[in-house]
């Protein structure tokens, strides 16, 4: 199954690490608000970079905010009324991924950083409307990488990746098969054999550690912690099963998702985490998915 006009708004909740949408039925969970406001069409007016500066009116959805790691580049702008959410320094490559909440709509963050960046030393090689969202080529005298702008009905999530000159390396895209699933099957655990697994998920064994801690079934993910939460959101809920509020450790990229199923009433919670090596797994640096019977 495909559920492709729903991936920028999941994207969007999983790029800055947002509380999971409460969902009273699955039919009402993609149901857009006729009250949204639209982005603005008409050219930007000067004063737009100072509005990013100031305190905004709502604070906007809540997520587990973060410090810039250490080192990250003091000339690459960012407005006072964004925040900080999953924030990675690679120690000794002098690589930084940093996800940003801005408050502002696309067009206003693509104003802002047009003229902010060219203020402060940085040079846009390419911008360019992609599935994905509004990407940016950027360079400095040190640093180039990309720019993932991303909007959704709140505000706009940058997805911030800078390397060393030279370097040259991409911001993950959105998998192709993002939202198709395929279910468990019989035997496998006590799971309902139509709970629906992600196609992007490849099953791996238990391991001791995993069987201590209460789980039944394990997973790798090829790609960050935040997009192997949006998969499993999706596949999940477009089965008709509803997700709880969940626990999350953006930092350290840790997300624990309670979900059940209404008619049925099986319960059941994932957790995702960016280092298998907790659990004494070597997953050849993918994300673990460990799936639990009730209630974490």
């Amino acid at each position: 199954m495909s559920l492709k006009p729903f991936i920028t708004r999941f994207l969007f909740h999983a790029l800055i690490v947002v509380e999971i949408l409460s969902l009273t039925a699955c039919g009402s969970a993609y149901k857009e608000s006729a009250d949204v406001e639209q982005p603005p069409t008409a050219e930007l007016q000067p004063q737009v970079a100072e509005e990013l500066q100031q305190e905004p009116e709502s604070e906007g959805v809540a997520f587990e905010e973060a410090e810039l790691p250490e080192g990250f580049p003091s000339k690459f702008p960012i407005p006072d009324s964004a925040r900080i959410g999953s924030s990675v320094g690679m120690g000794g490559k002098d690589e930084f991924r940093v996800f940003l909440s801005l408050t502002t709509r696309l067009e206003e963050s693509l104003s802002y950083y047009r003229t902010e960046l060219a203020s402060n030393g940085w040079d846009i090689d390419e911008e360019e409307t992609t599935t994905r969202g509004v990407e940016m080529a950027i360079r400095s005298d040190d640093h180039e990488g990309e720019l993932l702008f991303v909007e959704a009905e709140v505000g706009v999530a940058l997805d911030v990746h800078l390397l060393p000159v030279g370097t040259g390396a991409e911001i993950p895209g959105v998998p192709t098969d993002l939202g198709d699933s395929t279910t468990l099957g019989e035997g496998a655990s006590s799971f309902p054999a139509d709970f629906p697994i992600p196609s992007s998920y490849t099953p791996i064994e238990l391991n001791d550690t995993l069987r201590a801690e209460g789980y039944e079934l394990a997973f790798t993910y090829a790609g960050i912690a935040e997009m192997g939460m949006v998969d499993f959101n999706i596949a999940v809920m477009s089965a008709g099963w509803e997700i709880g509020d969940p626990t999350i450790a953006g930092v350290s990229g840790i997300y624990i998702i309670p979900f059940s199923h209404p008619e049925t009433g099986f319960e059941g919670y994932a957790f995702i985490t960016s280092n298998p090596g907790q659990f004494n797994l070597d997953a050849g640096g993918t994300v673990l998915i460990a799936l639990a019977k009730g209630q974490p």
